[in-house]
């Protein structure tokens, strides 16, 4: 069980216990059962439980405990940490990453059950760089059991649709990258419509760069969806319309490429997905976005990022609206960009064509075959 260790330590068997047992006082579903237990020569310290999405992770509820007990700032400084999930290491307005925090707080052995399934979560190799000594996991069989709800959540994958507007010779914009407005009246409300049917609404960097848009329903009657902007060099300006919203609906998805000083201006209007690497993984952002309840996802970005959906095979459904005009032009951009496939024999194949008359325009829909990602 305990694999990191020559010899049981059975200390850590008993505070792991406790931890466990604090887990399963609530189920803050979507999120996970988590406990954790503070632990200083060979005391507890400090305890915490994750009450309820959006509230404190169990890290941090313990660190508080510790604290408020000992009524010392640096109570956990030094301490072993014991928790039934990985910490978590990306970054939210609500709930900022516990790894910051037991860095911060001098922390110095973190055990956990259980690694955290949710791709956004690099907690254990966080911590590590920072010279804390990590051992893990070391109760997989407890943890996956207590958080069955968790884990069957995160390994379904939610339901994508990309919706396009384009002219009848299939361009988005003119050469000049105009793009407003290619649909007509009753095509744009039925996009808002659209909209309050789904958890979140995702668009790239150059849509909010060009468009600057709000990503809101416009229905007083339905809750405005997620808007979650996929940029992996943060080049969205600080004064975007989509940043103005303070709901906590807003979720920017950037790289290692991020420039750190526009992170942290960021991080005070919105959440932040520091992303491994040098850029954003679709499939592995779909997951976790998944992780946090969001089911029905609605992708209304450019030609890039629409290219770069079908590329990582995350796409279920395609909405097409055409409006009934030519607009021409080598350098106009079309539907979808990308580099293209080589061969006929490659192209995506659409299946159950629907359509629909709104307005002048149609609204084509095509369902898709996820498939092993390839090249468009």
């Amino acid at each position: 069980m305990y694999k990191n260790y020559a010899v049981k330590d059975w200390s850590m068997d008993r505070f792991m216990k406790l931890a466990f047992r604090l887990a399963k006082k609530t189920d803050p579903f979507p999120n996970p059962r988590v406990g954790a237990v503070l632990v200083k020569d060979g005391q507890i310290i400090g305890t915490g439980y994750h009450r309820k999405a959006g509230m404190p992770h169990a890290e941090i509820e313990a660190i508080k405990d510790a604290k408020k007990k000992s009524r010392r700032q640096n109570a956990a400084k030094g301490a072993a940490l014991y928790v039934t999930l990985e910490p978590c290491s990306h970054t939210m307005k609500r709930t900022p990453p516990c790894t910051k925090e037991i860095v911060a707080n001098g922390i110095r052995r973190v055990v956990y059950a259980m690694k955290d399934p949710n791709p956004l979560v690099s907690g254990a190799s966080e911590l590590r760089d920072a010279g804390i000594v990590v051992i893990g996991a070391t109760d997989e069989k407890e943890a996956r059991k207590i958080n069955r709800r968790y884990l069957a959540n995160i390994s379904k994958k939610p339901f994508v649709v990309i919706k396009m507007a384009m002219s009848a010779d299939g361009k988005t914009a003119t050469r000049t990258g105009d793009s407003k407005w290619i649909s007509g009246k009753e095509a744009r409300g039925y996009v808002h419509r659209m909209r309050a049917s789904f958890d979140a609404v995702m668009v790239g960097a150059n849509t909010v760069v060009k468009d600057d848009p709000e990503l809101t329903s416009h229905n007083k009657k339905s809750c405005d969806p997620y808007r979650i902007i996929v940029d992996g060099r943060l080049r969205l300006p600080l004064n975007a319309r989509i940043l103005r919203n303070q709901d906590g609906k807003t979720i920017i998805v950037t790289s290692g490429k991020a420039p750190e000083d526009k992170i942290k201006k960021v991080k005070r209007k919105a959440d932040v997905f520091v992303s491994e690497g040098d850029g954003v993984d679709l499939s592995k952002l779909i997951t976790a976005l998944g992780a946090m309840g969001m089911k029905r996802i609605l992708i209304e970005g450019g030609s890039e990022l629409n290219a770069r959906a079908l590329e990582a095979g995350i796409v279920d459904k395609i909405c097409i609206f055409m409006a009934p005009k030519i607009i021409g032009g080598r350098d106009a951009k079309p539907v979808i960009g990308g580099l293209g496939i080589a061969r006929m024999k490659d192209a995506l194949a659409l299946y159950d064509t629907k359509t629909k008359k709104l307005g002048r325009d149609i609204l084509l829909e095509f369902s898709v075959r996820r498939r092993q990602p390839q090249c468009f």
